[in-house]
């Protein structure tokens, strides 16, 4: 009985198994066969034919090369739109210039104020 449930969980254990590296599959591959050489060549073969793995596990970046990377593309990224900040930042400086009026109303507002006419000969205003 407790053969059976140890082959269940062997087999559990194959069937969600997902290989990252050649050497991690040879290493399960000698674990299962229980260190028969002939048997695991057979395992690693049936499941490496179709695979492409690498020989190792890829190193993963250090936390120096992750920060690298994201500065690199915040410059990066600030590169290739600076024309578009370079208009945000104009445009919102001409709206604190102009007290808060957009800029076309207030071309357009000075275009079209007029000297007040006199009122019995003094200027209102």
């Amino acid at each position: 009985m407790w053969f059976n449930q140890e082959k269940k969980k062997k087999m559990e254990f194959v069937q969600s198994f997902v290989p990252t590296s050649k050497a991690q599959l040879l290493q399960v591959a000698m674990y299962f066969s229980g260190g028969d050489t002939k048997k695991a060549q057979e395992f690693f073969d049936f499941y490496n034919k179709n695979l492409n793995l690498p020989d190792f596990e890829p190193v993963a970046p250090t936390w120096k090369e992750n920060t690298a990377n994201a500065v690199n593309g915040i410059i990066a990224w600030l590169k290739e739109n600076q024309d578009t900040l370079a208009q945000g930042y104009s445009f919102i400086q001409s709206v604190v210039a102009n007290r808060g009026i957009l800029p076309s109303v207030a071309t357009a507002a000075e275009e079209t104020v007029e000297a007040l006419p006199e009122i019995n000969g003094e200027l209102n205003g």
